[in-house]
């Protein structure tokens, strides 16, 4: 993560917008500001990614989600309504991830895009993110 995205990222968090692990409380515009850099400094190191968006009960599952999938450069944000934002690098098997959560950490799957842009993601998962 570059400077202005270490600053972004300050700035969301002390607005209320970012949790440790990336993820978004309630804030309003300040939450779709964090998930659009949370995507963009995510696209920043992978070019190629994938992002999927889960539904289930969030009060522990991003912390579970994060600790099954850290050690492949994957992320989590929590988004408002109990969802969770998942994005893999490029080079994974998105439809693999997404049935391992789904059935390792209880959650069913609303939405997934494989990008090589955010504004694709955002486009294409915007529905879920707001």
């Amino acid at each position: 993560m570059g400077l202005l995205g270490k600053a972004i990222a300050i700035n969301a968090h002390a607005a209320g917008g970012v949790t440790p692990h990336g993820g978004v409380t309630s804030g309003g515009g300040a939450a779709t500001h964090a998930i659009q850099s949370f995507i963009n400094d995510f696209h920043y190191k992978n070019p190629q990614f994938h992002g999927i968006v889960f539904q289930g009960n969030t009060s522990s599952g991003s912390e579970d989600i994060y600790d099954m999938i850290a050690c492949h450069g994957a992320t989590v944000a929590d988004l408002s309504g109990g969802n969770l934002l998942v994005l893999l690098p490029g080079a994974l098997d998105r439809e693999l991830f997404a049935h391992r959560l789904c059935h390792s950490a209880g959650l069913s799957i609303l939405s997934g895009v494989s990008a090589d842009s955010p504004a694709l993601a955002l486009e294409t998962l915007g529905p879920y993110l707001r």
